[in-house]
């Protein structure tokens, strides 16, 4: 239908344009799989709204990882592994979302070897099949993630880091040419950093 005055063809081409940023906003906003449904409440650092950043950024399950943020926020006083650490290392790995993680409740990609005696998971892996270590629980994982950290004694910088300082302890865990890392990969300090800084979760121990 043609309009009958410029001014009533300007007003309606400004309402559709409004009405479309709205709906950006709004379908913005509205994080997958369960996640904080605004844009201020994804901006907040509680563990509610990291998690949901999480959930938005990598399209996973926004309770689920809820589950482990809460167990890294819980544990890192008496683990002595900072949240933005055990959180930026899950995401790498599996970004809560890999065959590994859901079918094991393993973010961390444990592998099952000794002295592992509990439940595992397997599947084939760097061209055999490999057992992974499975757990019952977020809790239970993030506790074997730094129990496996202070079990290896090339690690124990790690625990010397002030509990701010991922930088610290990120250079505690990579590889050098005296002793093994948690990755082989040269590049792996420089992508969980990365990940800390892009999801913000230096927020979760310095709130």
């Amino acid at each position: 239908m043609k309009c009958k005055s410029n001014f009533i063809c300007l007003l309606a081409s400004f309402l559709v344009i409004l009405l479309s940023i709205v709906t950006v906003d709004v379908s913005f906003a509205q994080t997958p799989k369960g996640g904080l449904k605004t844009i201020e409440a994804l901006n907040r650092d509680d563990v509610q709204a990291v998690s949901a950043r999480i959930a938005y950024m990598y399209d996973a399950d926004a309770a689920i990882v809820e589950q482990y943020v809460q167990a890294a926020v819980d544990i890192e006083g008496r683990s002595g592994v900072a949240a933005p650490i055990v959180i930026a290392i899950a995401i790498h790995e599996s970004s809560f979302k890999s065959d590994l993680f859901l079918n094991s409740g393993n973010p961390f990609g444990i592998k099952a070897s000794r002295p592992w005696t509990g439940p595992s998971y397997t599947k084939w892996h760097d061209g055999e099949e490999t057992k992974f270590r499975k757990y019952s629980s977020a809790a239970e994982a993030v506790w074997d993630f730094s129990n496996f950290v202070k079990s290896r004694s090339w690690y124990a910088d790690v625990f010397n880091c002030p509990m701010d300082d991922s930088r610290c302890v990120i250079d505690g865990l990579k590889k050098t040419d005296f002793e093994p890392g948690y990755s082989m990969n040269s590049n792996w300090d420089e992508a969980v950093m990365a990940i800390i800084q892009k999801v913000g979760l230096q927020a979760l121990v310095t709130r």
